[in-house]
């Protein structure tokens, strides 16, 4: 029962609230008996007494509450703690404004049940005409109207409050303020209190108490003084309806989050499942096609030894008589050889079957893990949405509560309202200022799930041809004597290449097989070190990176088109980018700086979104390249090649080659089966002749050789290619304007 009635309180106290928000001059016939109710004893209010944060109760109730908790007083409606006085709820600040409402009430059921009343002016008994809030007593007709005729009671007339007006049901809480005079002055009581005492906590008192006890006290006049403290608090309440605004706005903008938490996740789902159905379509496609290769080999190993056989026992049977022992002793070999190749046969499909029904059994395991991943992060990030939306809304209700009660001080025009509660309000308002001096909690990588990438498992071994299967000098780079310091393939077969032109510009330049450029753009002043890097972004665009102007772009290699940001202006620090990467099906771009151990992870839009602390063990990361949901790093500093995750958490080394000379890793790139490969070099890196070099091939699981190339060519960089239908490796010298294809084909 309680709690409903606490709910209809709770209903009727917005009601009010939403009246004396909408206008100025709220109706007090709008007020029902149940706005003016404790909401501890469901009665109406007797002495009310305020709290800090503004909530109103009893006297007697907070003395219960007080003795209740031990002597320690908690609001019972927002669990704001308040400072208990010596003397208990009595020391606490008079509710005047409530007191008002209450007065009026009373005043107004009285006229309303035609309650009979002694007259304060002739004693007799009958209906009060009007109540004179000066008198402090009911008048009947003939002294209401003898109150409105008489000069002598000229100053009372304002003060009078009549039958019509409360019938007509248009008094208003400025009205109400009106009629209601100053207070006496406790010391004088003939005297009406038209100054305040600030020393004595905003005492009113009269002009005589000025030259006795409060004669040396801080006197100010009423009128001014609630100016003032109006303006103050209307200052205040301006601050937290502004305020008020922004948390419910970001409140909504959480919500909205919380929406695409949900919907990124279940979107993340369902591109996991679709490639993983894709992965296991492809596998499953490739074990019908080495069970059809299995029969059709066995069918022709068959059909040929058969058809061998006929052609012999047709010869032997013409000499069977002379060679019988011969034919039995051929007729077994046959058989023999037959099923020795068979079983070869059958054993190099088995080999083949057993991998793929190993990326089978891997792709499936990593599509379980990958969900579980997802699933758990999804409610990792509807909890932190769902604490930010909870604090979000209780500020919102802290603040409305004070808005509310700054309000209804603001609307009433009785000046020791405002002087004795606007300080209150204001006090009240400052934690909750200092509180929206701070960021709204931020959700900026609610949105981010962890990367799951689906690797069907160990890289096949790849034979790199022993000489180049192409070999041509690049036109322009050859004959203008420019040099190449990246080159990068998209997945249609697009070539570019990128490096300086000996002056201050740097180029990037789309080339064919044959030597020829199709498209060429020069770029900006790029420092007194014309390095420039590249790597295949998505669809035409490769990620473009400047070494000294610390610089990073995207170039279309569609319509020729190039834009760019300052890194240097980001970080606000002075870099020279080493190298570059790109993985676009993750939007990110990937840059490393020479001699810092730190990359930059770059968005589509050429927007920093995060950094990458590298182990300590590297300290310049001089090529890189993702690949799988990991970052291959080929350290100037240390003179080795390292695995780390996108974390920034070392995997492993990458195992140095064994050859005759003293090797460092120049240059890293990443094939279609997910193969890494390093270019090694030994001697001068920037050297113009032919020197020793070094292709080695990782598997990315686990970083271990798979297979070693010695080549001898000018030092440059490498990349994989789509060409003809086969992949093939790139390798760009430096110096000299060359371009060699070397061929790759599986090493059984």
């Amino acid at each position: 029962m309680k709690c409903a009635q606490y709910g209809e309180h709770q209903a009727s106290t917005r009601r009010l609230s939403t009246v004396t928000m909408a206008t100025a001059a709220t109706i007090l016939d709008d007020i029902d008996d149940k706005f003016c109710q404790c909401c501890l004893c469901f009665e109406q209010y007797e002495d009310p007494r305020q709290l800090p944060c503004l909530h109103r109760y009893c006297s007697k109730c907070l003395d219960k509450e007080i003795k209740r908790n031990r002597g320690d007083l908690k609001c019972p409606l927002c669990q704001q703690e308040a400072d208990v006085p010596k003397d208990g709820a009595q020391g606490l600040k008079k509710d005047f404004f409530m007191n008002e409402i209450i007065e009026f009430l009373d005043i107004k059921k009285s006229f309303q049940d035609e309650e009979t009343h002694e007259c304060g002016d002739c004693s007799k008994i009958g209906k009060a005409r009007s109540y004179c809030f000066k008198c402090s007593e009911f008048l009947c007709d003939g002294c209401h109207e003898y109150h409105m005729s008489k000069k002598s009671l000229k100053e009372h007339r304002p003060y009078l409050l009549t039958l019509k007006d409360v019938k007509s049901k248009s008094l208003t809480l400025q009205k109400l303020s009106s009629l209601k005079q100053a207070p006496m002055c406790k010391t004088h009581p003939d005297d009406v209190s038209r100054l305040c005492c600030k020393t004595c906590d905003n005492l009113p008192i009269c002009l005589a108490c000025t030259y006795g006890g409060h004669k040396s006290h801080e006197i100010e006049d009423a009128t001014s003084l609630a100016t003032v403290k109006r303006e103050d608090l209307r200052n205040r309440l301006a601050i937290l309806t502004e305020s008020k605004d922004k948390i419910e706005q970001e409140v909504e903008k959480t919500l909205q989050m919380q929406k695409e938490v949900v919907a990124t996740a279940d979107t993340e789902i369902t591109q996991l499942d679709h490639d993983a159905g894709r992965e296991l379509n492809e596998i499953g496609r490739a074990l019908e096609t080495v069970s059809e290769e299995r029969s059709n080999a066995s069918r022709q190993i068959r059909d040929k030894w058969e058809g061998e056989r006929e052609r012999r026992q047709q010869t032997l049977e013409e000499r069977i008589k002379r060679f019988r022992k011969e034919h039995e002793e051929m007729e077994q070999k046959f058989e023999n050889d037959m099923n020795t190749n068979i079983r070869k046969s059958n054993e190099t499909y088995n080999k083949k079957e057993s991998k793929l029904l190993g990326k089978q059994e891997n792709v499936e395991r990593q599509l379980r893990e990958g969900k579980g991943l997802i699933s758990q992060a999804r409610g990792s990030k509807l909890g932190k949405t769902e604490g930010a939306i909870v604090n979000g809304k209780s500020t919102i209700e802290r603040m409305q509560n004070l808005i509310e009660t700054g309000s209804n001080i603001l609307v009433s025009e009785n000046n020791w309202t405002a002087i004795q509660n606007a300080d209150r309000v204001c006090a009240a308002s400052e934690p909750l200022i200092r509180e929206l001096e701070g960021k709204f909690p931020g959700l900026d990588k609610v949105l981010e799930y962890p990367q799951v990438r689906l690797s069907p498992g160990r890289a096949e071994k790849m034979k790199v041809s022993d000489e180049p299967v192409i070999e041509v000098a690049i036109e322009d780079i050859t004959r203008k004597e420019w040099y190449i310091t990246g080159v990068a393939a998209a997945p249609d077969g697009t070539v570019v290449i990128t490096g300086g032109t000996g002056g201050p510009q740097a180029h990037i330049s789309v080339i064919k097989l044959d030597g020829k450029i199709s498209k060429q753009k020069l770029i900006g002043r790029v420092g007194r070190y014309p390095y420039c890097f590249c790597a295949y972004f998505r669809n035409t665009e490769f990620a473009i990176a400047a070494r000294c102007n610390a610089t990073i772009g995207l170039y279309n290699a569609d319509n020729n088109s190039y834009h760019s940001t300052d890194l240097s202006k980001v970080i606000y620090k002075k870099m020279e980018i080493l190298s570059i990467t790109a993985d676009g099906s993750n939007d990110h771009i990937i840059a490393g700086c020479w001699n810092d151990p730190i990359l930059y992870v770059l968005n589509g839009k050429l927007q920093l979104t995060r950094t990458i602390n590298l182990p300590q063990i590297i300290k310049s990361p001089r090529e890189i390249v993702v690949n799988n949901g990991a970052i291959f790093i080929c350290c100037e500093s240390s003179k080795s090649a390292y695995a780390a995750n996108m974390e920034g958490g070392l995997l492993y080394e990458l195992t140095k080659p064994v050859t005759a000379i003293r090797t460092v890793p120049f240059n890293v790139c990443t094939g279609n089966n997910g193969s890494v490969y390093v270019l090694w070099v030994g001697g001068d890196f920037i050297s113009s002749s032919e020197i020793d070099c070094v292709i080695t091939q990782y598997n990315p699981d686990d970083g271990s050789l798979l297979t070693t190339t010695p080549v001898r060519a000018v030092a440059g960089r490498i990349a994989a290619a789509e060409i003809d239908g086969a992949e093939k490796l790139l390798l760009a010298s430096q110096f000299g304007g060359m371009l060699r294809v070397y061929g790759l084909e599986e090493d059984h």
